[in-house]
């Protein structure tokens, strides 16, 4: 098949209606350089796209991503992909001395890719089953190297206000932050200092303009605000059991996380995505673990944010022990102090917990496994919401839930000592044999209203059970 050529195909929905799903085709790359695409749906109208390559050598492919929207349960759409000027992303280079994160050829969500062939009969369509490839794809772990510490930084630079930019857009700034913008407006900011102790997110601007993210201990004095548990940092991976080292909490004596570098960063009018590396200090200031973590940000539509968060966890340094303890969180959340549920010192808490299989607040869904968990309430007189899924790949899916009336959510398959409340018939432990790597992928979806408003058991299925794509 010579690609340049316009390329047709079937976005079917399945059983489930498709309200702004991400689609990601594989694609034979050409002997050429990637080409320009355009992509048309089955009325004309243009609908924003882009690609990127990923593997090496003979297998290298063109992954074209784009949202289908509306798309209503059992019904398909036709698109028309061909040559042409390009709404292209824009790949950002990386200095080489922060270029210390795995190297991965991974797609930058896996949710929904398949790959495009010829068909055997050209007359025919051909079904395409989804092809699950790993969202952060890097080198044997035993390639992975320490990363020498860093020179001591500069002096401060004064920040300079970002251009307004359509799409995703990605800005490193030059006090260890990595801005992202979507449609010119301010998301995240994903923050890995020197200084700080591990990297985390925050905010988390919603689509009503506010953050779902408490500000505490970021910004202190903030009045109405909590600021118990100062290790809660808007978004954040940690584990408070590495190799018997806490990485959870904070201050003297605690393990830390250190960002390594980006090793790709990419802006584009369907999404933004970085990958980056990380290495787990443990308190001795050995390297007990390494990460790379792929993100992606989508340009979902006003009434949403739509993130992709997939973690490779790997034992470069030898054998790691993810323990058993309720203090972890792959990915944890701590939302803002107005969307908090009942507690003792608040009883008129309007937060509501509620998880895939109808457990609802702290009493029901702590420590319980289900597929996905919400949380609403209240930020500056608009109901939000923000859901953590977990996906079917994932090790010991479904996931269970540290989560919590006081604000905080966490993804946790480890604390089976606690949830249980026994230390002999449930053991957590997760152990990653010396230089293999274990993946983890979720997917964060911020929301207007309840989790009923929005659509989170329904939105789900995008993720879980993308759509299929046949070749026409």
């Amino acid at each position: 098949m010579q690609f340049m050529e316009p390329l047709e195909f079937i976005v079917r929905a399945g059983p489930h209606a498709r309200v702004a799903c991400p689609v990601w085709v594989q694609l034979p790359v050409p002997p050429a350089p990637a080409p320009t695409l355009r992509l048309f749906d089955d009325v004309g109208n243009e609908v924003p796209c882009q690609s990127e390559t990923s593997g090496v050598s003979a297998d290298e492919r063109l992954l074209l991503a784009f949202i289908v929207r509306d798309l209503e349960a059992h019904a398909s759409r036709r698109y028309r992909l061909e040559p042409g000027p390009p709404i292209a992303p824009v790949v950002e280079d990386v200095p080489p001395e922060a270029n210390s994160a795995e190297a991965v050829a991974g797609p930058p969500d896996a949710a929904s890719v398949v790959e495009v062939v010829p068909a055997p009969d050209a007359q025919a369509s051909v079904a395409l089953a989804a092809a699950e490839i790993s969202p952060v794809q890097g080198e044997d772990a035993s390639t992975v190297e320490a990363v020498e510490d860093a020179p001591e930084e500069a002096a401060e630079v004064p920040r300079v206000p970002r251009e307004k930019l359509p799409g995703v857009a990605l800005t490193e700034e030059p006090d260890g932050e990595l801005a992202i913008d979507i449609e010119g407006d301010h998301f995240t900011s994903y923050r890995f200092s020197a200084d700080g102790q591990r990297p985390y997110f925050h905010p988390l601007v919603g689509p009503t303009g506010q953050s779902v993210t408490r500000e505490f201990p970021m910004t202190e004095g903030i009045e109405g605000e909590t600021s118990d548990h100062p290790h809660h940092r808007g978004m954040w991976t940690a584990h408070g059991d590495l190799n018997g080292h806490d990485n959870w909490l904070e201050g003297y004596g605690k393990a830390t996380i250190r960002h390594s570098g980006f090793s790709r960063l990419v802006s584009g009018p369907v999404y933004g995505s970085f990958d980056a590396g990380s290495e787990w200090i443990d308190r001795w200031g050995s390297i007990a673990m390494t990460d790379t973590r792929r993100v992606t940000v989508f340009n979902a539509g006003p009434n949403e944010r739509l993130v992709e968060y997939s973690v490779r966890f790997s034992a470069s340094h030898g054998q790691v022990t993810m323990g058993d303890t309720k203090e972890a969180g792959i990915v944890a959340i701590r939302v803002a102090t107005s969307m908090d549920g009942p507690t003792k010192a608040n009883p008129d808490g309007a937060g509501r917990i509620e998880t895939s299989d109808g457990a609802i607040g702290e009493d029901e869904a702590w420590g319980r496994r289900a597929s996905w968990c919400d949380y609403s309430g209240p930020v500056a007189g608009h109901v939000v919401g923000v859901a953590i899924m977990d996906h079917p790949t994932n090790p010991r899916f479904p996931t269970h839930w540290h989560v919590r009336n006081y604000g905080l959510m966490t993804v946790n398959p480890f604390g089976l000592h606690d949830f249980y409340g026994d230390t002999d018939a449930h053991r957590g432990d997760f152990i990653i044999p010396p230089y293999e790597s274990r993946v983890f992928r979720y997917r964060i979806l911020i929301h207007r209203g309840d989790v009923v408003a929005g659509s989170v058991r329904d939105r789900y299925h995008d993720f879980a059970n993308p759509p299929t794509v046949e070749l026409c």
